[in-house]
């Protein structure tokens, strides 16, 4: 049994980060791995905005976690990550809906994130979600989807 929880920045900043690098890093077309820019900002971009993580338990580790940020009637969907073992148990899906929720509740109408053109299994998992293509952005190589959150 697993529990969506808010981000504890003491417990589980540490795993986040480890995710972040270990399974979201390598998939990036924009950052190169051990990138000491990036990795320094990592804990200030998780302090900008709000972080839901999948856990065992209140005080358990992260098993995943998803990064957004309300800008106004839009939800954004920064990151999202969950450790391989657990990926097909339906954590991704619950911390989309929960951060979704999140999101109508504070007013956003829509969501909006970004996925690299080659991850297809990622792509597929947020088609299934109801996320639509809105553009690809050669430049940056990834794909804009979009979802209206309310009718």
């Amino acid at each position: 049994m697993t529990i969506i929880r808010r981000r504890h920045p003491r417990l589980d900043t540490k795993e986040i980060l480890r995710l972040i690098r270990t399974e979201l890093v390598p998939r990036s077309h924009t950052v190169r791995e051990g990138d000491p820019y990036v990795l320094r900002e990592l804990p200030k971009r998780l302090r900008r905005g709000h972080t839901l993580v999948a856990a065992r338990s209140k005080l358990s580790s992260p098993l995943g976690f998803i990064h957004y940020h309300l800008l106004g009637d839009q939800l954004f969907l920064d990151m999202l990550a969950v450790q391989p073992r657990y990926q097909g148990r339906s954590l991704g899906k619950r911390l989309m809906l929960r951060a979704e929720q999140e999101g109508m509740s504070h007013g956003c109408v829509f969501a909006r994130l970004f996925v690299d053109d080659d991850n297809d299994k990622a792509h597929s998992f947020y088609d299934r979600l109801g996320y639509q293509t809105m553009r690809h952005h050669a430049d940056f190589r990834c794909y804009e989807l979009y979802k209206q959150l309310v009718p």
